[in-house]
């Protein structure tokens, strides 16, 4: 195994991606000889460089993390706090957060930060609404007064169809440039739901950042679909970001087994219910087994199941490095992808930080994590060589 001691050594890192990630494709190259055809989990072999920093915490139940350009770090709690963090400075809150339904797995869920934010100051929260019988998932679009630290000029954006759970939400936002809104919605314990276009559950839905519906959506002109619908046949995504090129990708709960890592197409259908790599919770095959002419394929998938949540993507020469927070296995998931395919796994820090919620590529392209817990935490990873950098006089 390559010591963190001879990646100090290996010389400048790519401006984008920090050390962290310079040093893990040494520790990968070093192996490439017994990379076999389908992905080679490694729990911890390629993760020694990895050091995790707490910048912040107790956090109860931190659920997102968003960056302003000033590099100050925006912390949804679930129970229905935003954090503001800035460099050197305690968690400072922010006033006027909307009342969340903070049930189940309802709360204040992400928050995103509008592309132009140095001129406008606006920012997007995802939050549970309603009564824990009859629930949905909003978006908010508000501006950050910065001087008093509050949110203003709010306006509900999107409300989904609602739904008798608070679980299964979904919640997570991404941003373009051009002025589009990218929103999860789980199928919130109702698996047939997500093959209805009529309904938003078990859908990726897509809008402008004002609220209005795209017209080159993919069944905008469908009759009883809901113009909002950019893919369906989803469980439950807790991921969602894009790449360097443009590419969409999410990745999903499954139920006994079956987390999915999935590229997200325009119109496409991804099967659940009908089809899936896990099982029920009582063991038994559900639906039609695991693929159908018509369903889209996932990139990755995993059983037993992990429970990812939070997803971010660099990319380094011809490879793509994924990150992946996992609950239930309490690590940092790491996907080597060359040519969209899977070629190595590993998996960071397990079971030493607890229930990774959220994983996000900071300003200056180091990974930040938070912990999912009454007690919980944000952090950023370093290698350990820039750790020891940092800490010396």
């Amino acid at each position: 195994m390559i010591s963190a001691a001879r990646c100090a050594r290996t010389g400048a890192s790519p401006v984008l991606l920090a050390p962290l990630v310079f040093c893990i494709v040494l520790l990968a190259s070093s192996t490439a000889a017994r990379i076999p055809a389908t992905q080679d989990i490694d729990d911890e072999d390629g993760c020694a460089a990895l050091a995790a920093v707490q910048l912040a915490g107790p956090l109860e139940y931190p659920w997102s993390i968003a960056f302003l350009p000033d590099h100050s770090i925006l912390v949804t709690e679930k129970p229905g706090r935003l954090q503001l963090i800035r460099p050197g400075a305690g968690p400072l809150p922010v006033a006027r957060i909307p009342a969340v339904l903070h049930k189940g797995q309802g709360g204040l869920l992400d928050v995103a930060v509008d592309p132009a934010f140095s001129e406008n100051g606006i920012i997007y929260l995802s939050y549970a609404h309603g009564y824990e019988e009859l629930s949905s998932v909003r978006v908010l679009r508000a501006r950050l007064d910065q001087s008093s630290n509050t949110l203003v000029d709010q306006r509900v954006i999107f409300e989904s169809t609602p739904s008798a759970s608070a679980e299964q939400l979904g919640g997570r936002i991404a941003l373009t440039d051009d002025g589009h809104l990218f929103l999860t919605v789980g199928a919130r314990w109702q698996a047939k739901r997500a093959q209805e276009l009529s309904d938003d559950a078990g859908k990726i839905i897509r809008i402008r950042t004002d609220g209005s519906v795209p017209e080159d959506n993919p069944f905008v002109s469908l009759p009883g679909a809901r113009r909002e619908i950019w893919s369906y046949g989803h469980r439950n995504p807790q991921g969602l970001t894009f790449d360097a090129s443009g590419r969409l990708w999410s990745h999903e709960h499954g139920p006994l087994g079956g987390d999915e890592l999935n590229l997200i197409l325009s119109g496409r259908n991804y099967g659940w219910p009908v089809i899936t790599h896990g099982l029920s919770y009582s063991g038994e095959k559900i639906g039609e087994g695991t693929e159908k002419e018509g369903m889209e394929q996932p990139i990755q998938h995993w059983s037993p199941a992990m429970a990812p949540s939070g997803l971010a993507v660099q990319v380094a020469d011809s490879t793509s490095f994924i990150w992946i927070g996992a609950l239930a296995d309490q690590s940092l998931v790491m996907l080597e992808m060359k040519e969209d395919r899977i070629v190595r796994e590993h998996r960071c820090l397990q079971k030493q930080l607890g229930r990774i919620r959220d994983v996000r590529i900071g300003p200056n392209g180091s990974l930040y994590i938070i912990v999912d817990d009454a007690q919980g935490g944000l952090y950023r990873l370093d290698a350990a060589v820039e750790q020891a950098r940092r800490s010396s006089p």
